[in-house]
């Protein structure tokens, strides 16, 4: 492993020197051909197909059937509260890690160790800025809201040990990473219901499972792939990574902005009921956003290394994401659509559950929108475009805030899903240079 003293001599261990994106990859690193593509793509896939309709369930139908509608209301806006102050504060140390790891390897050690601290100390912050926020407006139980916020911070340390996966291209061992993590929070939520049937209990035990989840995963990296060490702490690699991470961290606030705060606003403006109408539909399309979620987490690092390499693969690489995506979204959507009226009512068989059939059909078409800008974002990242990402996304998460506090006194639950829609229209129609000219480096 590379030292600290390799940040800023220009030698090939700089990740911000051009000459570190070809250094040669370790023996048994992953295949770059098609096959390893796809067999990536298998390791994020069969788990997934495991672990996401068992959670959903669990988020779903067993928390909305343990504590009410109402109190999932709680629930949603809590977490998406302290998601908000969580993502905020990340910095784009994941995106980072894995564009310059996917380039240059052998300086996994480092990255994991300066970034694992720096993310603990902010989620700490985030914490404290989120109970904040909780105390001005007024709104969200304490306990649901310290709790709420335990579990991001757990969970948004877990997700910076995967980005080390990932940059490695070892998505088996992700795969087996997911499946623990949600067997211990389902089951640690599941019991904690089962004792008390509301969101605090919930969240307490959610909190406790992911927790184990993140200890387990912490010691499995640093043992077998990027050794945690005190001793690569280093002001100077921060100052070189500040530039080229702040503005992806930037793009995740802003993501976090347009994609959580309508639940928050419709709990100030319209409360806990319509919230969790408007959770439950929301939750629907969460659970989809998996396809997505797979592809560009294995196209990230794969076009990362090839930006500075083959021109005309990395363009038919795109492409086929963004034809892929946007079938196979839309094929998912219009299933979805139809089957509505039937998921809303076995999920909650109450009268209160039924408008979130038609915000989930509204929400619907944000989600093919999204699935598509998903790949522009990705593509962007790869290319260093950070700065140009950040200023999309900024547009999007004023234009979102905006929407919201326009429709939803007219409009309620419904104008907020609208939103959603315009918001993710508006940034496929300012990635679209990016679609057309995919192998531009920026």
């Amino acid at each position: 492993m590379a030292g600290v003293d390799s940040i800023g001599t220009g030698e090939r261990g700089d990740p911000m020197n051009d000459t570190g994106h070809n250094a040669a990859r370790p023996p048994g690193a992953p295949s770059k051909g098609l096959s390893g593509l796809l067999r990536n793509m298998g390791w994020m896939t069969l788990p997934n197909l495991i672990v996401k309709p068992a959670w959903f369930l669990f988020i779903t139908l067993v928390c909305i059937r343990y504590m009410g509608l109402t109190e999932y209301g709680v629930m949603t806006a809590a977490l998406a509260l302290m998601s908000i102050c969580d993502g905020s504060l990340t910095l784009g140390s994941s995106p980072y890690t894995i564009r310059e790891l996917a380039c240059d390897p052998s300086r996994s050690s480092q990255f994991f160790s300066n970034l694992l601290v720096s993310r603990t100390l902010l989620s700490l912050l985030a914490i404290f800025i989120g109970l904040g926020i909780r105390y001005v407006l007024g709104t969200g139980a304490l306990d649901v809201v310290l709790f709420a916020g335990s579990y991001v911070f757990f969970r948004n340390l877990l997700e910076y040990c995967r980005a080390i996966f990932r940059a490695h291209e070892q998505f088996q061992v992700e795969a087996g990473s997911t499946i623990v993590e949600k067997a211990l929070v389902i089951g640690a939520g599941s019991w904690a219901l089962s004792v008390a049937p509301d969101a605090a209990s919930a969240m307490l035990g959610m909190s406790a499972g992911m927790g184990v989840a993140f200890l387990g995963t912490f010691a499995w990296t640093s043992r077998h792939m990027a050794a945690f060490r005190l001793s690569e702490l280093s002001w100077s690699f921060f100052r070189k990574a500040i530039p080229h991470a702040v503005p992806l961290g930037l793009s995740s606030v802003f993501v976090l902005l347009y994609y959580r705060t309508d639940s928050i606003m419709l709990e100030a403006m319209e409360g806990d009921l319509v919230t969790g109408q408007y959770g439950l539909a929301f939750r629907i399309t969460e659970a989809m956003i998996l396809l997505p979620f797979i592809v560009s987490t294995v196209l990230l690092p794969r076009l990362s290394s090839l930006r500075d390499g083959d021109e005309g693969a990395f363009g038919r690489l795109f492409a086929r994401g963004i034809l892929g995506m946007a079938i196979v979204s839309g094929a998912a959507a219009l299933i979805v659509w139809i089957l509505a009226p039937w998921a809303i009512p076995f999920l909650d068989p109450s009268p209160e559950a039924i408008p979130a059939i038609g915000l989930l059909r509204i929400l619907l078409i944000s989600f093919v929108l999204n699935a598509i800008n998903q790949i522009g974002i990705t593509h962007l990242t790869a290319t260093h475009q950070q700065n140009r990402l950040a200023l999309v996304l900024a547009s999007a998460a004023v234009v979102n805030i905006g929407l919201n506090l326009t429709l939803i006194p007219s409009m309620s639950a419904t104008g907020a899903a609208w939103a959603t829609v315009a918001t993710q229209g508006l940034i496929l129609m300012l990635f679209l240079p990016a679609f057309l000219r995919p192998v531009n480096r920026g």
